[in-house]
């Protein structure tokens, strides 16, 4: 369940002025994307993908804290935010936005950035070799997420066999045997929460 919660202010015009407000969403819950604004991350992690009329779901990439998102792409495609941790947003309209130029700044240099994250990432879907595949996703996953700890750098989020396989177009034994013989070259290991911890090159 979604919990709401408006930003508390001294005054209705400086409510009006900032339209601020903050949302929580527990893990696998679906985000809103409103409409015209941004949301922007303050804590977790979201998913961004699309889902075609055939129903084939498209990831498009992550996004992390201090990051914004929203719906601006055309409407012939059905876009979709999920929460992959437990997140805290808050949402931008575009008139508070606006009256912040250093904020929209920021915003459209995210955008541009996540932009070329999506074509990195769609590059990777399309290579044949899913071994390699799956090794160039685990080392974006690594740019986008990771987290050090000593020489090595653990994902945030818990991926399970079938996600991967999901992201790149593949079935659930092959990405099973692909993690298998990355683990016996020692370049990936699992922590006790079985999140993958990738070794520096």
């Amino acid at each position: 369940m979604m919990s709401l919660q408006y930003l508390k202010s001294s005054s209705y015009e400086e409510v009006k002025e900032t339209e601020l407000l903050f949302h929580s969403y527990k893990k696998g819950e679906e985000i809103p994307l409103l409409e015209p604004g941004f949301w922007q991350v303050s804590h977790g992690i979201v998913q961004l993908s699309k889902i075609r009329a055939s129903g084939d779901e498209t990831i498009l990439g992550w996004v992390t804290a201090n990051n914004y998102f929203g719906d601006f792409q055309p409407r012939e495609t059905n876009y979709r935010a999920q929460a992959l941790s437990k997140t805290h947003l808050r949402w931008d309209s575009l008139s508070a936005l606006a009256s912040c130029p250093n904020r929209t700044r920021r915003l459209i240099t995210q955008l541009s950035q996540r932009l070329i994250k999506a074509q990195q990432l769609q590059t990777i879907i399309r290579i044949t070799r899913k071994e390699e595949a799956l090794w160039q996703l685990l080392l974006l996953l690594k740019s986008e997420m990771g987290q050090s700890v000593g020489n090595r750098t653990r994902l945030r989020v818990r991926f399970t066999h079938e996600n991967l396989a999901n992201i790149i177009g593949t079935s659930r034994v092959t990405v099973t045997r692909v993690l298998g013989n990355l683990q016996k070259k020692g370049l990936i290991s699992l922590d006790s929460k079985r999140h993958i911890i990738i070794r520096h090159s």
